[in-house]
């Protein structure tokens, strides 16, 4: 669910809750502090799924919110749509794309590199900031967010990724879900990131592989609108660390069985403020969103 909203006053509240996670400094009683997910670096004031606007995205105190692909070649890259883009990418030849869609598992990473997805206006996001900007490798961007971080005294990010799959699109769009699993974790491993990671999926299969073969890794299961939190806790297995669906459908109910099973309820990606608001008077304190939001809790 998208929603738009007023952002002129996020910058400044960006930067109060900055000063409230880098400082220790207390909010007002009546206010309580959000975890915040950079939904794709956070999209609303920069291009998404970029180096750029994750490194932005960091200045807020932000968990780093992406999304995973795989090219022809088996490279592991930060991109959200398997099918490129055309609202947002132009073509080698600096052409918005046609309706021909271009899989990025149909074409070796060196190819990928001729597009670009950061200097298209994006209708949806008229604040977002405009500049050159590529489909980064997932290496790329640790490697990058980690000295941005380091370079200005931040503290060591941590990665919200997502795996796109579905049993519909295997070997369509991506690979299976082992397959995806491996490539995606030889690099959380070269990196040495394994405990600054959480992954983040639909797919069941993909959380099912990792609990089995890499135990380590935290976990968070994307529910689907209009399902239950007992069927989804059964379908999948086990209890994930971490449980997000979208705000409409976040209740009492659902706020005191994740409570019961020590899952944490992330809010699925909003920019409402007054959902927000709500959910947080039900004790909810954790929301991905395409803006850096306000503490929140009256």
């Amino acid at each position: 669910m998208q929603q738009k909203i007023k952002t002129s006053n996020y910058w400044c509240a960006g930067f109060t809750l900055v000063l409230i996670l880098l400082t220790g400094m207390r909010a007002p009683a009546q206010q309580t502090p959000f975890k915040v997910f950079a939904h794709r670096g956070f999209r609303g004031l920069h291009p998404e799924n970029t180096i750029c606007g994750l490194q932005k995205a960091l200045t807020y105190g932000a968990v780093l919110e992406f999304d995973l692909a795989i090219t022809r070649d088996k490279q592991v890259v930060v991109s959200h749509d398997a099918v490129l883009n055309p609202k947002i990418t132009q073509g080698p030849d600096g052409q918005a794309l046609g309706k021909n869609k271009i899989r990025i598992y149909e074409m070796d990473y060196a190819t990928l590199q001729a597009y670009d997805v950061g200097k298209t206006p994006n209708k949806d996001f008229p604040e977002q900031e405009r500049y050159p900007a590529r489909i980064p490798l997932f290496g790329e961007l640790v490697d990058s967010v980690k000295a941005f971080a380091a370079a200005r005294g931040l503290h060591d990010p941590t990665y919200f990724v997502e795996t796109k799959i579905t049993p519909e699109t295997d070997g369509i769009n991506h690979p299976g879900p082992k397959e995806f699993v491996e490539l995606m974790m030889q690099v959380i491993q070269e990196k040495g990131i394994q405990k600054q990671v959480i992954v983040q999926s639909f797919d069941p299969r993909t959380l099912q592989i990792l609990r089995k073969a890499y135990p380590q890794i935290k976990l968070a299961l994307l529910a689907k609108d209009s399902t239950s939190f007992t069927d989804n806790i059964k379908n999948l297995g086990f209890v994930p660390e971490y449980y997000s669906i979208n705000a409409p459908f976040i209740d009492r109910e659902l706020v005191d069985q994740c409570h019961q099973f020590k899952t944490e309820l992330i809010i699925g990606n909003c920019d409402d403020d007054e959902e927000i608001l709500r959910l947080g008077k039900l004790g909810v304190h954790s929301v991905i969103s395409d803006f850096p939001l306000k503490w929140s809790s009256k």
